[in-house]
């Protein structure tokens, strides 16, 4: 049985960031029996959940908004990805946010350019290629896939170690250490 991971836009964005995204995510997980699909929809951004003194969006109003649009399409899980900075509770600013229940995620491609420091006026580390770019948002999508599965931040050197920083993300592999593996395979044998 195949299940199906759908990925969308969350405002505006670029389709051929999902298009490469999805490229990259079916190379990743040939040996599981997913398949990605890009969706050509767009979610659209609401005000409420725009923070005007922080210049942010809530990703838990965003996440609880896109789950009950998840429930009415028939995918095994779904991942919103925008490019607007993101907040979440106790953070100043997060990369993703995922829920196992609802098996849905989001990631926020904002703070994974380096544009982004630089434009904030904010240390400017190194000069960076799209191709680095785009493993970044591969990275963020695979840790978040990995919460929408139950697995929770891992201190091994794991795609699901927790990313505080930019030079987090780079530092952490692609892949899940041996122990997230199992435990991806144990909870995708026991779900239907």
């Amino acid at each position: 049985m195949t299940r199906t991971i759908a990925l969308i836009k969350i405002g505006k964005l670029d389709q051929s960031i999902l298009k490469k995204l999805k490229i990259s995510l079916e190379q990743r997980f040939e040996k599981y029996d997913f398949s990605f699909e890009e969706l050509q929809n767009e979610i659209e951004l609401n005000n409420s959940e725009y923070d005007s003194d922080l210049e942010q969006y809530c990703a838990s109003k965003i996440l609880n908004r896109i789950t009950s649009f998840f429930r009415e399409l028939k995918y095994f899980r779904l991942i919103g990805v925008m490019n607007k900075d993101i907040y979440d509770l106790g953070y100043n600013f997060i990369f993703g946010i995922a829920d196992k229940s609802s098996g849905v995620g989001i990631i926020s491609i904002a703070r994974l350019s380096e544009n982004f420091y630089k434009k904030k006026g904010l240390a400017y580390r190194k000069k960076e290629t799209q191709v680095d770019i785009e493993l970044r948002i591969l990275k963020e999508v695979i840790h978040e896939l990995g919460h929408t599965f139950g697995l929770k931040h891992c201190n091994n050197y794991c795609i699901m170690k927790f990313s505080n920083s930019l030079n987090d993300t780079d530092k952490k592999p692609e892949s899940f250490c041996k122990k997230c593996s199992r435990k991806l395979k144990r909870y995708l044998k026991n779900i239907k």
